[in-house]
């Protein structure tokens, strides 16, 4: 079986807030199913200016993340609490994998981007305290 979807229009849809939102520590942040298998997920998701999602990880999933529109900074953490940021444009595409903590965040005045997770079964949300060195200037 095979699924298509057009991006630009579920993009046209999270813009005109005509989708679904999840509340994450008090913001509301934009999001539409692309699509859902036995086996994955995909979701797009739209985050204004200056919203982000906390950090967290995840214990046995993938996160595969797709730039779609405007510029986002996805950081990442190590075992040992050092982070890396990495830029994420229309495009770009970044793997985060199970046990590595991760926050994403708008870098401008609106980011888009695409959320491949799998396997779907084994999904679950852990928050991560990040160090008072972490925070954004």
């Amino acid at each position: 079986m095979a699924t298509s979807q057009d991006l630009n229009a579920l993009l046209d849809l999270l813009r005109a807030g005509k989708v679904l939102a999840v509340d994450f520590e008090g913001q509301s942040i934009r999001y539409v199913l692309v699509y859902e298998t036995v086996r994955s997920q995909a979701e797009l998701y739209l985050l204004r200016a200056g919203q982000k999602m906390p950090a967290h990880q995840h214990s046995a999933i993938d996160d595969v993340f797709l730039g779609v529109g405007g510029r986002g900074r996805i950081r990442v953490w190590d075992a040992a609490g050092n982070h890396e940021d990495h830029l994420i444009e229309p495009g770009s595409v970044l793997i985060v994998e199970p046990g590595s903590p991760h926050e994403v965040s708008c870098n401008g005045e609106e980011f888009c981007y695409l959320l491949t997770q799998s396997p779907k079964e084994a999904y679950d949300l852990v928050s991560y305290a990040t160090a008072a060195g972490d925070k954004d200037a």
